[in-house]
């Protein structure tokens, strides 16, 4: 499997065509090919330019609108037959481009690029749906620096800000370096399915325990601690074994790589991104200017 994930980061390192700026400019008409063409003509070319034997699958996902008209958002899929790896693209619609990583349109606004690439439906959130000011968190549930910031928010940001602010909470487990990261962030959205008053007590629990929870044992953890939470752990164990939250963490997974999230916590505020849990004073003063700019 490691061949497979040394052939996922070279994907990265030679670009696949690299991950680029998209300048709008006019381009030769050209016929758009069927999606069922498409797909073969990627997987052919992947195989070929990457020397992947046959003995690798490679499967390309559904072709899915993006935030940028002109291209599809699509996963990439290799599997040996003993483990799965996935690497999200861009498919340009006309068949001619494959691009890895973002596409930057160096015409718009910036921030709001960003607030249009992030979903704020159905999401667990903290605060009124009405305030002014949006702070947005991708976070991994066994980040260390993740539990900091989460206690940051609970006993500062939020009770200072009241109703000025909201929150919403959005998994990002990097699972190459986190054992149980996956785990739990599964946990966390079937609790915000199941009760989604549970899942910011939830949470906070995780983050307070986190140094105690090992990978061996994390399924009976994270019920006992949803226990302590209120949580219907009948339901909930239910479906951290059928997995039925994953399709909302591919999801907030595609939009932090589509917004170039690399590590956790990155939160953005009103559009504007910070990395980490910088001091105090440098989010209230984020928040305060966003504050002044909703007036």
């Amino acid at each position: 499997m490691k061949r497979l994930a040394s052939l996922l980061q070279s994907f990265v390192v030679l670009g696949l065509l690299a991950a680029v700026l998209a300048v709008p400019a006019p381009a030769p008409a050209a016929q758009a090919p069927n999606q069922a063409a498409m797909r073969e003509k990627i997987i052919q070319y992947i195989r070929q330019r990457f020397h992947i034997p046959d003995s690798v699958k490679l499967t390309v996902g559904d072709f899915r609108e993006s935030v940028y008209p002109d291209f599809y958002a699509i996963t990439l899929t290799l599997d040996d037959g003993k483990d799965k790896k996935s690497q999200p693209f861009f498919a340009a619609k006309d068949g001619r481009y494959l691009v890895d990583g973002s596409i930057y349109t160096l015409g718009g606004d910036a921030r709001k690029d960003i607030i249009q690439l992030i979903s704020l439906a159905d999401e667990a959130t903290q605060g009124p749906a009405t305030a002014p000011v949006t702070l947005v968190e991708y976070s991994d549930m066994e980040c260390p620096v993740c539990a900091r910031f989460h206690e940051t928010l609970e006993t500062d940001i939020i009770p200072k800000y009241g109703d000025k602010l909201r929150v919403v909470f959005k998994e990002f487990p990097l699972t190459s370096i986190h054992d149980w990261a996956l785990t739990a962030a599964v946990a966390a959205q079937c609790t915000y399915q199941i009760d989604p008053s549970r899942y910011v007590p939830y949470r906070s629990l995780v983050y307070k325990n986190q140094s105690a929870l090992d990978a061996d044992h994390i399924r009976d953890e994270l019920l006992h601690l949803a226990a302590e939470a209120g949580i219907d752990n009948m339901k909930l164990a239910s479906c951290i074994d059928s997995q039925a939250s994953i399709p909302r963490i591919e999801a907030s997974t595609r939009e932090a790589q589509a917004l170039g999230i690399a590590q956790t916590p990155t939160s953005f505020i009103n559009g504007r991104a910070f990395v980490g849990a910088p001091p105090l004073a440098d989010i209230y003063k984020l928040i305060d200017e966003a504050l002044s700019d909703s007036r």
